[in-house]
């Protein structure tokens, strides 16, 4: 079974504040981020506030940085996120690891064909038109089943991936099913990440992790509550989130 990185779509910058209409929502909780709150820091005049303006400046400045980056190539902890989940996958059960890439994401098709760190990994280039589209560019050229992933995971592991393929696998080893890994929405907005698609199973919302196996016509639905499956990166504040549970 070989393994696809979705790494070349429209989606390939993070979302900065401007764009995120739920920013209350998704601010990442004080227990992730190691944020002080002290009701004696209210503003009891000048002498008594503390100036953030340098702090925040460098923020913004950061953030922005950030944003303006291609998200596979965007560092948590000093590893490019691409290069987390390349590595989860190369340890994993899976055979060939394939990086899906396209024009929307240029320096990350170079860094995948030229860079030592991607040694490990293949390619395969599509035309850019939207991950439905360039999903079945690349499953058209490799064999069923497949296991697929967005490459804004990082905090994925070979033990994921062992433990989805087995539930794909689950009722007869040469005819897995079609399963989509999924946590609670309720987890993610527990952690403060994002939340983008969400939908009812078993009478409890549930939002998709981008793991996928893509096998026969039945469909199976794998739920967990590993917060590490929760943290899609598509916003800085989700960067920093994923940056504390990798420590």
């Amino acid at each position: 079974m070989d393994a696809l990185i979705m790494c070349g779509g429209h989606g390939t910058r993070l979302r900065g504040r401007r764009n995120d209409s739920s920013d209350d929502e998704t601010r990442p909780p004080d227990e992730v981020l190691n944020i002080e709150t002290n009701d004696n820091s209210a503003d009891h005049g000048d002498r008594s506030r503390p100036d953030n303006s340098v702090t925040n400046r460098s923020s913004a400045v950061s953030d922005q940085s950030i944003i303006d980056c291609e998200k596979p190539l965007i560092e948590i902890n000093g590893t490019a996120m691409l290069s987390h989940v390349a590595n989860a996958l190369t340890a994993s059960p899976v055979e060939t690891v394939w990086a899906v890439t396209s024009p929307n994401a240029p320096r990350t098709a170079t860094a995948v064909r030229e860079a030592s760190r991607f040694e490990s990994i293949a390619s395969i280039e599509t035309p850019g038109d939207g991950y439905i589209s360039d999903l079945q560019h690349a499953l058209s050229m490799l064999d069923t089943p497949v296991v697929t992933t967005p490459a804004d995971l990082p905090l994925i592991s070979s033990d994921h991936i062992a433990k989805v393929i087995n539930t794909a696998r689950l009722n007869d080893d040469n005819d897995p099913t079609s399963t989509m890994l999924c946590v609670p929405a309720a987890l993610k907005k527990q952690l403060g990440v994002s939340v983008d698609t969400v939908f009812e199973h078993d009478h409890l919302q549930v939002a998709p992790s981008g793991i996928n196996i893509v096998a026969g016509d039945t469909d199976t639905v794998q739920l967990s509550y590993d917060a590490r499956l929760a943290v899609n990166v598509n916003r800085p504040t989700d960067k920093r989130v994923a940056e504390k549970l990798c420590e």
